[in-house]
């Protein structure tokens, strides 16, 4: 395995070689794999921004729980109008990514896949993700730092995010086409 996040989540390289599928079981149309991949990614990015939605609102419910636990200067760190500003950023955030990844399912739902929609979501949903998580990490201070801490769990699945089904830079590529096209 040797990642650095998704532990949870076992991964394998597999190849192929003078391998030859015969016609019943061929999947579509033959050499329009790449075509169908790449249909596939209308979805997939949808389910990984659902994914970055997800993990952000953990991050955020964790925050949450910690501040107002956490007392400083005999006071919850909640009650700090900073910690407060962080939070509400945070659920902000969280929210626009997750209206953006309903509309982008809503339109795969209905039979109108945007790539360009899909890209989107994916790519703010990753980046809140980031953003949200850490934040959460600051919040917490040193103590998020820590491996039993699962804020650093979240701190390194959230990474990934922003890299499979596609980059960051592919997604603005996405975007950026259908705008100018």
């Amino acid at each position: 395995e040797g990642k650095m996040g998704l532990k949870t989540a076992p991964t394998a390289e597999v190849s192929f070689d003078n391998v030859r599928v015969p016609e019943s079981a061929l999947l579509g149309v033959e050499n329009k794999g790449f075509y169908h991949a790449m249909q596939g990614f209308n979805i997939s990015r949808v389910k990984v921004a659902a994914q970055g939605v997800g993990l952000a609102q953990g991050a955020l419910d964790r925050a949450l729980e910690y501040a107002k636990r956490r007392e400083q200067f005999g006071r919850r760190i909640a009650d700090f109008q900073v910690i407060q500003h962080k939070l509400a950023d945070m659920a902000t955030k969280i929210e626009v990514a997750r209206l953006l990844t309903y509309k982008a399912a809503w339109q795969i739902d209905h039979g109108k896949p945007d790539p360009a929609l899909s890209s989107i979501a994916k790519a703010f949903a990753a980046k809140v993700a980031n953003e949200v998580v850490d934040e959460a990490l600051q919040i917490y201070g040193g103590y998020g730092y820590f491996i039993e801490n699962e804020i650093e769990r979240y701190y390194r699945d959230a990474r990934v995010i922003r890299i499979y089904e596609g980059t960051d830079e592919i997604q603005k590529n996405v975007i950026a086409k259908s705008l100018i096209s």
